[in-house]
């Protein structure tokens, strides 16, 4: 005969079975959210004790290349320049894609001359987003181009600016010569009359490369005598300023200590 309380037994012991498992998972879901919580609540702290940091240091943006890596980039890609081995980096539609969502984060500010012989992405092989660059005839840091350096270092994070002059520049050259020009373009010529009175004396067979070599330390030194902003960056660490030269024959650009051990070496 069939027993109905073992039937009634073994339902109750189902029921209280599944009941302890529901309330094991009603547990294990709030001990989850609770994690989640307090994950949350770490994670608005650590980005603010990160902005308070960035804001009280006067440095807001944080870059994830220092100076010397920089640099480092730099001379390897004028190296693969100068060897004829460019691999035209960061030049995809997917580059073009992520810096138009996430922003630029370049890795130098050039202030260079506006010759068009003289393409700083080209010439160091780097691409979109790696170089900020500011351009005058005779690399001549007027105010916007200043202003425009206080920019990529306090809002950018750049940890290097490189003043680059060149050879056979045509700015420089006027300036030496002591050129008539009229208009806004004799005001620029006068902001070089310091280099044409260093080397007025010089041999003139070299007069003309020393200008252009010279030109690049005095607007590098110029700088943070002119810019608070610059100033207060480089005796903080966070920014180095270089002057350096290219050479429109060779196409080597000579940057900095670069003087004192030869000509660059090329990638094999």
């Amino acid at each position: 005969m069939f027993d109905h309380r073992i039937t009634l037994a073994s339902l109750a012991l189902f029921c209280r079975t599944r009941l302890s498992l529901f309330k094991t998972f009603l547990v294990f879901l709030s001990v989850l959210t609770a994690v989640w919580i307090i994950g949350l609540i770490g994670t608005s702290q650590a980005s603010a004790d990160s902005q308070a940091t960035q804001t009280s240091s006067g440095h807001g943006s944080q870059n994830p290349i220092d100076a010397d890596s920089a640099l480092k980039n730099l001379r390897e890609g004028n190296a693969r320049f100068v060897a004829e081995k460019s691999i035209n980096p960061h030049q995809s539609k997917e580059i073009l894609t992520k810096l138009s969502k996430e922003g630029q984060k370049p890795i130098a500010a050039i202030l260079s001359c506006a010759d068009s012989r003289v393409p700083p992405e080209k010439i160091f092989d780097l691409g979109f987003g790696d170089l900020f660059v500011i351009r005058a005839a005779g690399a001549v840091p007027g105010v916007d181009q200043v202003g425009s350096l206080e920019y990529a270092v306090a809002h950018l994070g750049v940890p290097l600016i490189v003043v680059l002059s060149h050879t056979g520049c045509g700015a420089i050259e006027a300036a030496v010569t002591e050129a008539k020009e009229e208009g806004a373009l004799k005001e620029l010529l006068t902001k070089l009359s310091p280099v044409a009175q260093a080397v007025k004396n010089i041999d003139a067979a070299k007069r003309l490369r020393t200008a252009a070599e010279l030109s690049a330390v005095i607007f590098k030194d110029q700088l943070p005598l002119i810019s608070p902003t610059l100033d207060k960056a480089v005796k903080e660490g966070h920014l180095k300023i270089i002057s350096g030269t290219y050479d429109l024959e060779t196409g080597v650009a000579t940057l900095d200590t670069d003087k004192d051990s030869g000509s660059q070496s090329t990638p094999k």
